[in-house]
């Protein structure tokens, strides 16, 4: 525009014995094409080669022009960051960037970098060696995948999108960079910077670069001890206090406004976690004072004694006083209560604070997908929605898998999300990685490896070969977590499998099919079974001298009625039942109604109606009190069927198949015997479903108004 002054980029090239190169890498930075002025900001860090010789003489043969002007510093060697921070004193520009002196990076793609911040798109800006894979070269694997473990570690800390952390080529605002100095002299500069941005909330954009690599014997400095650095480094400032680096800032009104806002977002989130841990910790007071009979449940047993076990005698047993190997449950949970057990003596109270906390910890995940999905305000409406969903309170403190399965989960749910908006393949690698450990808290995600690798071929992000190789990878990491618990089983004589509780599902799943097809009571018939099969092993305990030849009768028992009702079968796993609010649980934890009333025979047998009149026989108050809850719930729902059919109807099929992996898998996979408690797992995505739908809804009645 018209009288509007020409900004100006400082170009801050650190210099230490790059004699080779330093003539052609000049002459590139003066011809560089750009629409800014460049102030180029040479700074010879003790070099003991002649690059000072060839740097003076050059600006003697140089003199400044009115597009580039040319300045020079020395100083004792001290590491690439104490040559930033010098260049970064003597510069003035109101952008800059750092450029090695060697010739890995090509001073054209200034501009491409710039152009983000020029628009007042952003304010930091980094280019990419990774987003444009057709001009990637590599020198050596080890600085590949040391670059490829620092982004992702980064990314791991800070939930951000890093492609190219350690890349040279990072641009800055001016004004920005020089408030706010960091204290790294070495290489450890970089991931410094980058950890105090993304802690203030600065967007880092990325844009594609090329790059040529150099080999160690042509003068590359970097090596393993610098990558370790930069991890530390990167978790050092994740914690640190950020006061001076903030009071940094003040000087600047737009950035003051900037951080105030991040600073609400955050307050904003640790409030939302506050308010679903208090509920839930409010919610144990009356149980605390019993907690075997408030917070066990029949299946607790199977957990708690192992997990007994394990805390004072180190063996995985049935029992503290047993010899023989527990088999019915993976191993997990178990294993997260034995550590708690081995701190507090195996008492039962302190567990239940961990359950707590536990139960409010998954919101983090959960709001991290929200934000990958929609933002700010999509992720806080989904932790809320989970946060404050009445069968999660309900769960929380009880001696179940659940919570933790959950927990689990939502991190699965969230690094593949992360595969979905910026297809690395670490992310589904590390994806499958919590989906592996969750089948050892509940086996039901046994067979999530389906959908897991469909998902990764139908991708359009990246190319066949990479898809079947990431697959692969994936397939090797589930079966190296679960394969080796499940050659344990079989060395015990459990058989080759997870658990040895499958063949209950002949009392559970069976049960029920057979109580359908005949009308009959499915816990009478489940009694018969148990009866049944006892005597079935007491008449014969040759044919039945391990876990795994009981296993084999049962599930053939199983096999035999599926095959003799198979499409009632299928038919009993579409059961809206699972979705209902476990308000029974919420109410015995509070004290208000007591469990043993057979409400499960009714609700199999008659449906949710006359279940719910069965078990509140007398109270029906007591809904009317608790219906600020069920209408979260029912927001809830009608938010995620609202969401998941604007995907049908727009073609959003990706999506629609993410969403049967993560929804549908856990909601029909049970089959039917349906708990409330079962749907817990879909439930982070449920709840991220509807939070776009009431973000975009809010934000246009804000509009409006």
């Amino acid at each position: 525009m018209p009288g509007e002054t020409e900004k100006t980029l400082s170009v801050i090239i650190p210099v230490y014995n790059e004699e080779k190169t330093l003539l052609t890498m000049l002459r590139k930075v003066r011809d560089a094409r750009l629409s800014l002025k460049k102030e180029v900001i040479i700074v010879n860090d003790g070099s003991t080669d002649t690059s000072p010789e060839i740097i003076r003489k050059w600006l003697e043969e140089h003199p400044p022009t009115e597009r580039v002007n040319f300045k020079f510093f020395s100083k004792e060697n001290g590491g690439k960051g104490s040559a930033v921070k010098e260049g970064l004193k003597h510069s003035s520009g109101d952008i800059v960037i750092i450029q090695d002196a060697d010739l890995e990076y090509d001073p054209e793609d200034y501009q491409a970098c710039v152009d983000p911040i020029l628009k007042g798109e952003c304010k930091v800006v980094y280019g990419s060696r990774e987003l444009q894979k057709e001009r990637r070269e590599y020198s050596y694997l080890s600085f590949f995948l040391g670059g490829l473990m620092v982004s992702t570690f980064m990314n791991l800390l800070y939930g951000s999108e890093l492609s190219d952390e350690p890349t040279c080529y990072k641009t800055f605002d001016g004004n920005l960079i020089r408030a706010l100095l960091f204290k790294g002299n070495g290489f450890e500069w970089e991931p410094e910077i980058t950890s105090k941005l993304l802690r203030l909330g600065y967007e880092i954009r990325e844009v594609p670069i090329s790059y040529k690599p150099r080999k160690i014997n042509e003068g590359k400095k970097i090596n393993w001890k610098d990558g370790i650095k930069a991890l530390w480094t990167a978790l050092l400032w994740r914690f640190r206090p950020m006061r001076k680096e903030k009071r940094k800032l003040d000087a600047f009104p737009s950035e003051k406004t900037f951080i105030s806002l991040r600073a609400v977002e955050r307050q904003t989130f640790l409030l939302i976690v506050f308010l679903c841990l208090s509920v839930r910790l409010l919610i144990i007071i009356p149980g605390m004072v019993d907690p075997e009979n408030s917070f066990v449940r029949p299946d607790s047993e199977s957990y708690v004694l192992p997990a007994m076990s394990l805390a004072l005698n180190g063996d995985y047993n049935k029992s503290p006083v047993s010899e023989e190997p527990a088999t019915l449950r993976p191993p997990g949970f178990s294993i997260f209560l034995a550590s708690i057990f081995a701190l507090n003596d195996c008492g039962l109270k302190l567990p239940v604070l961990i359950f707590c906390f536990l139960g409010a910890a998954i919101l983090i995940p959960v709001y991290y997908t929200g934000r990958l999905f929609g933002g700010f305000a999509t992720g806080s409406l989904a932790a809320l929605l989970f946060g404050l969903n009445i069968t999660g309170i309900a769960l929380t403190p009880l001696y179940l898998s659940d919570t933790l399965f959950t927990f689990f989960s939502a991190m699965q749910l969230y690094f593949f999300a992360r595969f979905y908006f910026r297809p690395c393949l670490i992310y589904p690698c590390i994806s499958i990685l919590f989906a592996g450990a969750a089948v050892l808290i509940r086996p039901v995600g046994l067979l999530w490896i389906v959908p897991c690798v469909f998902l990764i071929m139908i991708h359009g992000g990246i190319s066949f070969r990479s898809k079947f190789a990431v697959s692969a990878v994936c397939v090797f990491i589930f079966l190296g977590i679960i394969f080796p618990w499940m050659y344990r089983n079989e060395c015990v004589g459990a058989g080759f499998a997870i658990d040895t509780n499958s063949g209950n599902m002949l009392y559970h799943n069976g049960a029920v099919l057979l109580g359908k097809a005949e009308n009959k009571s499915p816990e009478e018939i489940r009694q018969q079974m148990m009866k049944e099969s006892e005597e079935e092993f007491a008449a014969n305990p040759g044919k039945y001298s391990n876990e795994a030849d009981k296993e084999k009768y049962k599930l053939g028992k199983l096999k035999a009625l599926i095959l003799k009702h198979p499409l009632l079968y299928l038919r009993l796993h579409f059961r809206p039942s699972i979705l209902i609010p476990d308000l029974a649980t919420f109410c015995e934890l509070c004290g208000f109604t007591k469990t043993g009333q057979g409400t499960f025979d009714v609700l199999n047998r008659q449906g949710i109606i006359a279940a719910v009149k069965h078990y509140f026989s007398g109270q029906l108050w007591l809904l009317f009190l608790l219906s600020p809850a069920l209408l979260i719930v029912l927001v809830t729902y009608i938010g995620c069927l609202w969401e998941f059919l604007l995907w049908l109807i727009k073609g959003k099929w990706y999506l629609v198949f993410f969403f049967l992996a993560f929804v549908e898998y856990y909601l029909l996979l049970p089959g039917p015997v349906t708990m409330p408690r079962y749907h817990l797992p879909a439930l982070p995505f449920i709840c991220v479903a509807a939070a776009l739908v009431l973000s975009k809804y809010s934000k246009r009645l804000f509009r409006k108004s």
